[in-house]
């Protein structure tokens, strides 16, 4: 299988690869975003704000293309031409709905900030499945906040860059993941068959300039987790 090239992930590829990957969409969901992320957006081809993501995207400087959501719990904006008006009672959460739209628009890679954590489990566990309805439909799809970063990934191989002072982790998104192999880490593994069960892949560690994860089934979560700063 080829190596997977994703613009949004910090996979070994060049800035000219990165640019084929095809078109970028960044999704500014409900909770803030750091000005921290800024590369995130940086190169952005187009950008949507899913409900109070408007606000949040302002705050950083970014002009969203499109708006979208119900509105229950931000401000309502003005009716326009980039302005989609959601029903409260609806199947989709805004950033799903959000993601469709993306889909719809032709992105390939799509990177969602300010869907992680907050006072709402519930949406960030949406946003995770989020993450599968994207991956299965071809796209490379990230949840990003400052520290962490969170992609669901296909089969194949992924080269990871080194992301020092980062732990490195990984979850099967579905039933199983068979034949993960884990290389360049502190705990290598080899044709391990990754279940929803047990969390095996939390806490590893880059042991090498860059790490490998290949796997031949299933859909599995990486994620990279800041590492705390030393105490005392």
């Amino acid at each position: 299988m080829a190596d997977v090239i994703c613009r949004s992930f910090p996979v070994c590829s060049t800035q000219m690869e990165r640019k084929k990957a095809g078109m970028k969409c960044v999704i500014f969901a409900g909770l803030p975003a750091a000005p921290e992320l800024h590369s995130w957006w940086a190169d952005a081809d187009y950008v949507i704000a899913a409900d109070a993501g408007y606000e949040n995207a302002c705050r950083v400087g970014v002009e969203p293309d499109l708006l979208l959501g119900d509105y229950d719990s931000a401000p309502r904006p003005e009716a326009g031409a980039k302005t989609v008006f959601l029903p409260a009672e609806k199947d989709d959460t805004d950033t799903y709905y959000a993601a469709r739209k993306a889909l719809e628009l032709g992105a390939t890679d799509v990177v969602i900030v300010g869907g992680l954590g907050g006072a709402r489990l519930d949406h960030t566990l949406a946003n995770l499945q989020t993450l599968v309805f994207l991956a299965k439909n071809g796209v490379c799809a990230t949840l990003a906040d400052t520290d962490n970063e969170v992609t669901a990934l296909l089969p194949g191989t992924h080269r990871i860059q080194a992301r020092p002072g980062w732990y490195f982790s990984i979850f099967s998104a579905g039933e199983q993941a068979p034949g993960v192999t884990l290389e360049g880490l502190k705990y290598p593994l080899h044709d391990y068959t990754l279940t929803h069960a047990f969390p095996i892949g939390v806490s590893n560690e880059f042991a090498a300039e860059t790490a490998t994860l290949r796997f031949s089934a299933g859909m599995i979560y990486l994620v990279l987790s800041r590492k705390e700063p030393p105490r005392g």
